[in-house]
């Protein structure tokens, strides 16, 4: 029993901590558009206490196999971000990707964003021309 105890108050501890990380930067919205050559993913928070970076992680096909893709220092307060996810460095096969932030703060604690789901297609202009240079390379 005294052993339950111990990991029950640990797993509290652990939900309050990352309550604390969350609360302390207010993400007002996190989206993602499909464009031509990329997707754009952008972000909005209201405040950002003890905020340190965003990391930006990218899964292809299932939301379980998370990579990350780019990172960007926190600005601070009521601050606007985006980042351009490049179609060359995607995999090819797998139109849908997930993406989500790892906000981590100055001491190194983390916490995740909402997954967001983007589905990316390429123009069939586009995929035309892209066989042709790769012919000439």
């Amino acid at each position: 029993m005294k052993k339950l105890l111990k990991i029950t108050s640990t797993v509290y501890l652990l939900i309050i901590l990352a309550g604390v990380i969350y609360a302390a930067t207010e993400l007002q919205y996190f989206t993602g558009k499909n464009e031509s050559d990329s997707i754009l993913l952008e972000w909005k928070t209201g405040t950002e206490d003890n905020l340190n970076r965003f990391e930006i992680e990218r899964s292809a096909s299932e939301p379980n196999n998370y990579v990350k893709i780019g990172s960007i220092s926190a600005i601070g307060n009521n601050s606007y971000y985006y980042f351009r996810d490049n179609a060359t460095l995607m995999v090819p096969e797998s139109p849908v990707y997930y993406y989500r932030l790892k906000l981590v703060d100055n001491s190194g604690n983390h916490v995740y964003s909402q997954t967001i789901t983007v589905t990316h297609v390429i123009s069939s202009v586009r995929d035309t021309w892209g066989s042709i240079k790769a012919i000439f390379r």
